[in-house]
């Protein structure tokens, strides 16, 4: 699949999330692809923090993004880290993966 998300002379887009993993060595790791939309992303902890990156295709190559959030946030610090990153343009699924909790939270906190 990473030559499908990438253009001639880029890092592809696996070789991308494994640096990311080396990079800041991560526990926990969760990875997902989707050929569909051509994303994928990795999630993991480390030292009290959550760290996402994403790379997703786009119509002129390859858009990588990276995101860290404390892990046990109160529920107003939650909602809130909630509500940015679905203004952000993240999917319910994306945030409840970066935030490591469920997709119904989600949708929930979406609403306050």
């Amino acid at each position: 699949m990473s030559g499908n998300l990438v253009k001639k002379g880029q890092v592809g887009a696996l070789q991308t999330l494994e640096n990311f993993i080396s990079q800041t060595g991560l526990e926990n790791v969760k990875t997902s692809i989707n050929t569909k939309t051509g994303t994928a992303s990795i999630t993991g902890s480390k030292d009290g923090y959550q760290y996402t990156t994403t790379v997703k295709r786009e119509k002129h190559g390859v858009v990588q993004t990276q995101a860290s959030f404390e892990t046990n946030l109160g529920k107003g610090a939650l909602i809130s880290q909630v509500k940015q990153l679905l203004k952000e343009g993240y999917r319910q699924r994306e945030v409840a993966d970066m935030l490591g909790i469920s997709q119904s939270l989600v949708s929930k906190y979406s609403r306050y």
